[in-house]
């Protein structure tokens, strides 16, 4: 491994994301640069220049002043972990304070997926290609599988792959640790398996959860869920309404026990889960008919 440590801090974090977007991206520009770090047209050039003498091989030759790709044959100076990868291709990165004023204790998610499948994964959303892969489920073991991948979902503890399911027919949810190996094929993807297609995760559904009546007292449940006139509004995914219940631990029975009191949560609005695929995951759903 390259020694960094006699380069500035901030610019090791420069040709962090250079090498994040080269890898996972396949591609960056000077101008990605400087709208990510507010850094001027003249310390972008050196961070480009500071990675090439790094790492020659990792910069295509195709590459010109105004668009840099990666190389086949570029090898890696910097490690990733494939949460931290997952986090910022979602958005949903979190800046780490490097100094601590308060004492607190954060309890890493265990789920770590692999980091080639991740990279795998990525090409295959980023460029509408299938992905071939061994998938293992726990129904019905490993199998192989072809997929047309579409987005990333976090659930609150695992990482999700969104996907066109060939060997079925269907769009569905994959655990993205669960994959084993993964490759993009080159193969037509057709009309029916792109994400304009995927009835659940294009479909909102309005959630209205209130407190469980077998409570005494509800007012601190009011109080931790911020609920406004007695009722937490939540708009989700038809694909992730099943996870949000499960976590929250809605009670979903269409006539709830008040005897039972480890639920502190109740679905209100039932029929709003019409229609709604993942309904297993729901505690204590038990279907719409008498």
């Amino acid at each position: 491994m390259i020694d960094l440590k006699h380069l500035p801090s901030q610019q090791v974090s420069r040709l962090r994301y250079i090498e994040f977007c080269l890898r996972f991206l396949g591609s960056f520009t000077r101008a990605d640069l400087i709208k990510k770090f507010g850094i001027g047209t003249a310390a972008a050039s050196r961070d480009i220049a500071e990675y090439k003498n790094l790492m020659p091989n990792n910069i295509s030759d195709s590459s010109n002043s105004k668009n840099y790709f990666l190389s086949e044959d570029w090898k890696e100076l910097f490690k990733f972990k494939s949460s931290e990868v997952l986090a910022q291709l979602t958005g949903n990165e979190i800046q780490a304070n490097t100094k601590s004023y308060i004492s607190s204790e954060v309890i890493d998610i265990i789920d770590e997926p692999d980091i080639e499948v991740v990279t795998t994964i990525t090409k295959g959303i980023l460029q509408r290609a299938p992905i071939k892969c061994e998938y293992f489920s726990n129904s019905s073991g490993a199998s192989e599988k072809i997929l047309i991948p579409h987005s990333y979902m976090f659930n609150g503890s695992r990482w999700h792959l969104r996907a066109y399911d060939r060997t079925k027919g269907r769009f569905a949810d994959f655990v993205i640790s669960r994959f084993k190996i993964a490759h993009t094929i080159e193969e037509p993807v057709l009309p029916k398996e792109l994400q304009n297609e995927d009835v659940q995760w294009n479909r909102q559904v309005d959630l209205e959860i209130i407190p469980h009546p077998s409570l005494k007292d509800s007012s601190g449940v009011l109080n931790e869920f911020n609920m406004t006139d007695g009722i937490l509004h939540k708009r989700v995914r038809a694909s992730s309404v099943g996870y949000l219940l499960q976590k929250l631990y809605v009670d979903c029975s269409k006539d709830p026990i008040v005897e039972e009191h480890y639920f502190r949560l109740k679905l209100k609005n039932r029929l709003a889960l019409y229609g709604v695929e993942g309904l297993h995951l729901a505690p204590n759903f038990d279907g719409f008919n008498d």
